[in-house]
């Protein structure tokens, strides 16, 4: 989650390392789920982010729920909701793939 909070924050490791006093590769640790991640340190990311630091907790929801982090990608429609929630049950990966492909194709034109 930290990396797409960095990305859509238009910063690189370098940037958010230098904002939160850690090294990027500390961060791309962190990014990797390479290290355990104090809640100060965590806090730190979020403010240099600017997001709450609730973006980065766990969420309970119910069987097949779709969790979403919305400072990076904005509410999600019902659409995509949707269009996740069928994806996922999708259990052949060949299939998976095709739809992907399928959707790359459409997006592209």
């Amino acid at each position: 989650m930290i990396r797409e909070f960095r990305k859509a924050g238009g910063l690189t490791q370098t940037a958010l390392s230098e904002l939160v006093g850690v090294t990027y590769q500390q961060i791309q640790k962190y990014e990797k789920s390479g290290d355990t991640i104090s809640v100060e340190r965590l806090k730190q990311i979020a403010r240099a982010l600017d997001v709450p630091l609730t973006a980065f907790l766990p969420v309970s929801a119910g069987p097949g729920a779709v969790l979403e982090t919305p400072a990076a990608y904005g509410k999600i429609s019902d659409d995509e909701r949707l269009l996740l929630q069928l994806f996922r049950n999708i259990k052949d990966k060949k299939t998976r793939t095709a739809v992907l492909d399928f959707i790359r194709t459409l997006a592209a034109r």
